[in-house]
């Protein structure tokens, strides 16, 4: 069962205004109610809070409605890679966890820390994302992946060595989708980082 943080216990909105505060248009009532019939029903699922415990959003949920044309352009994305990826979910996983970690995003690396969780990464591998060490405890294409991504988003190049890797365990179209993927958890932890946007302590492992 996903706790949701208490609505007092912080201003959830970091450097931005809550939207529930705001006399908001039309064009942005209409997004908070599809961030709330979508992306925060998927939240719940996978165990991690989109709004607190009043009901408010919270993390990037909060900055759509505020700016809903990219708020629903970036979700539109995001709804094409779940559907669309070659890429496991656990290799997913290890993809966003991999740029959250780089950045220090707090919220995205709280949020699929749970997701990880609900689709089978394990625990081990969960914890070395977290904490720097994922090198050390991954295996298989979940390994590759994540010297993938590491290399691209601390160096902003891959080396032959670390490409030719990607592209035989993961196949081209699995590399575009490493990539498409990493841009769009750039995008958010950048979104994330500049707002200062907090998140809730991450949970123990179940």
């Amino acid at each position: 069962m996903t706790t949701h943080p208490s609505a007092g216990a912080r201003d959830w909105g970091g450097r931005l205004p809550r939207n529930e505060s705001l006399d908001l248009d039309d064009e942005q009532r209409a997004t908070a109610e599809r961030l709330r019939s979508g992306s925060v029903r998927w939240a719940e699922e996978s165990g991690f809070a989109a709004t607190d415990d009043d009901g408010g959003l919270i993390g990037p949920f909060n900055a759509f409605v505020l700016r809903p044309g990219p708020g629903k352009a970036f979700n539109r994305w995001v709804g094409t890679d779940q559907r669309d990826s070659s890429l496991s979910a656990t290799v997913r996983e290890v993809v966003i966890l991999t740029v959250g970690a780089a950045w220090g995003a707090a919220y995205e690396l709280y949020a699929h820390i749970a997701v990880a969780r609900s689709v089978g990464l394990t625990e081990d591998a969960v914890r070395a994302l977290h904490d720097g060490s994922a090198a050390d405890v991954l295996t298989g294409d979940e390994l590759v992946v994540h010297r993938f991504v590491d290399e691209l988003v601390r160096t902003h190049r891959v080396s032959d060595g670390t490409y030719a890797a990607a592209e035989a365990a993961l196949g081209r179209d699995g590399v575009l989708d490493t990539v498409h993927l990493t841009g769009m958890y750039l995008s958010v932890s950048a979104l994330l980082n500049a707002f200062e946007i907090p998140a809730p302590e991450i949970p123990p492992a179940p």
